[in-house]
């Protein structure tokens, strides 16, 4: 099927995010795109053992953080996990306990905008997006320009009724690999939000100091 991208008229902003689970961990990457052209580039490295799924839901909800952070009033989300775009639509309905939190938080995030749209791309529309969220996952050194943001747990309260996400029994235990299957467990704080930028600024390594340009 040819992907046809909607036409956004001269108030949309684009946002593109990917998720990541790799052997070194989980990570995300969003790219959200001013209608001017200006670019802001986010990493998440997540360290917690979840499903890539998680990554991906990860990435959508705090892109969608960042965005209303910085002003943004309409927005076309574009991603190419299936799952969540559908999910996210309303498309589809949400079996897993996590995932169905997930899209209950995405759903009221998006109720800020006056326009809010998702829509699904193929991975070779998304390269942006997909290779930010290599960077989170494999650790790599964060590039110039480029926002970070460490997150230890959950953007929601994990259910004991799905293993899409691992708590540990004790808070004090070491995280398993996250490659490995985990168990289920039972419930932890959600994550505090991530330190976001001021209107009209982009991102360099220990904090948010650039002027976007345009």
């Amino acid at each position: 099927m040819q992907y046809l991208p909607p036409v956004p008229d001269s108030t949309h902003w684009k946002m593109h995010f990917d998720g990541s689970k790799m052997r070194n961990g989980l990570g995300a990457g969003i790219v959200i795109t001013s209608p001017k052209g200006d670019r802001l580039d986010y990493v998440l490295q997540i360290h917690f053992a979840a499903s890539n799924n998680v990554a991906e839901y990860e990435a959508l909800i705090h892109g969608l953080k960042l965005a209303k952070e910085i002003g943004v009033r309409r927005i076309l989300c574009f991603g190419d996990s299936d799952l969540v775009i559908q999910q996210a639509s309303g498309d589809w309905d949400a079996k897993d306990a996590n995932m169905a939190s997930y899209r209950f938080d995405v759903q009221q995030l998006s109720g800020f905008f006056d326009g809010c749209e998702f829509h699904h791309v193929p991975r070779a529309n998304n390269e942006a997006a997909d290779a930010l969220s290599k960077i989170g996952s494999t650790r790599q050194a964060i590039p110039p320009g480029v926002a970070l943001a460490v997150l230890k747990k959950s953007s929601i309260i994990p259910s004991p009724d799905s293993d899409s996400i691992f708590v540990p029994a004790d808070p004090g235990a070491a995280q398993p690999n996250p490659g490995a299957s985990s168990p289920k467990s039972g419930a932890n704080k959600p994550n505090p939000p991530a330190t976001m930028p001021n209107p009209g600024t982009s991102v360099q390594p220990g904090g948010f100091i650039a002027k976007l340009g345009g």
